[in-house]
């Protein structure tokens, strides 16, 4: 969901034009389908002190928050145009690879967590039902929000 407010803040605040705005998110999602194949079979053959998938977290977390960061501030030092349109087309990118990092060592926990597998399944399947309901929420939340709030200032 944090595209969204992407694509809103490099549209409106930084006054990058839809179509590379369009560009930007595309090289993030191309990213990481990319990435998650490869981090997940690395994650499977790396063996660190601190456990198979800790260092895919630590990677992760840090990729994340340093792109993060750096997507949504507008760095006083990208001058021209084509320095910004670099600075929004490689952030996304190197964040999903990031988020990739996270996510499959957030995913592979159910299998580590027990050996049946109908208590794999339905661990999956809470994990699942959450996630819908999490993102159902924002979404109607955000709906309210948008039908109440009048003020154009954005």
């Amino acid at each position: 969901m944090w595209f969204i407010y992407l694509t809103w803040y490099v549209n409106t605040v930084v006054g990058l034009n839809q179509k590379f705005t369009g560009l930007c998110l595309l090289s993030g999602q191309i990213t990481d389908g990319i990435t998650t194949p490869l981090v997940g079979m690395a994650s499977d053959k790396l063996n660190c002190p601190g456990g198979r998938r800790n260092f895919w977290y630590y990677f992760g977390f840090t990729f994340v928050n340093i792109c993060f960061l750096g997507i949504f501030t507008d760095p006083p030092f990208l001058k021209t145009e084509r320095a910004r349109n670099i600075w929004y087309c490689v952030l996304p990118a190197v964040f999903n690879i990031g988020w990739a990092s996270v996510q499959i060592a957030h995913m592979s926990i159910v299998n580590t967590l027990t050996y049946s597998q109908r208590r794999r399944d339905k661990l999956i399947n809470y994990r699942n039902g959450f996630t819908y309901i999490a993102s159902v929420s924002i979404l109607v939340l955000a709906l309210i929000l948008f039908m109440t709030v009048s003020d154009n200032k954005w």
